[in-house]
């Protein structure tokens, strides 16, 4: 599980890319609580909370307690965080149509005039949009698509 600010160091996502591509299962969320690495929900591992630090170590949690307090923490943002790599699912037309739009760097009414609707509905089809994406921002919206494979990077 990667933090949503994690992914945007450089050469990350082309390392994560090919990582996905060998099986690896990761996904990304906004605002992670803890650093937690859980493997084959048997081995947990709290890295250190400075990698900068040559003498930092990290935690192996063998103590079954606190393992089945942290496993429920991890499951729970994994289940609300956005697969890396996955699709998600097929996008549907008229959001595909849209994200390009938006991608393309387009305003509102722009955007309301090429999909011939009212400013209004075109703002209301990109709220959605951003909401279903877990998005905030436009850009956040574009990295998520990206994630997905809806937008070639």
């Amino acid at each position: 599980m990667l933090d949503r600010e994690g992914v945007g160091y450089p050469g990350r996502m082309r390392s994560l890319t090919g990582l996905v591509e060998r099986g690896l299962r990761a996904r990304v969320a906004p605002g992670v609580p803890t650093k937690l690495i859980i493997v084959d929900g048997r081995i947990t591992l709290l890295p250190p909370s400075d990698a900068s630090d040559p003498t930092a170590s990290a935690l192996v949690i063998g103590d079954a307690l606190l393992r089945n307090a942290l496993v429920p923490l991890f499951e729970t943002v994994w289940e609300r965080a956005t697969p890396l790599g996955g699709s998600g699912g097929p996008l549907p037309e008229p959001q595909k149509e849209l994200l390009g739009l938006l991608a393309a760097g387009l305003k509102d009414e722009a955007i309301a005039r090429r999909l011939g609707v009212h400013v209004h509905t075109a703002r209301r089809r990109i709220s959605v949009l951003l909401d279903s994406l877990g998005a905030q921002t436009r850009f956040q919206a574009g990295a998520q698509a990206t994630l997905r494979g809806w937008l070639e990077v």
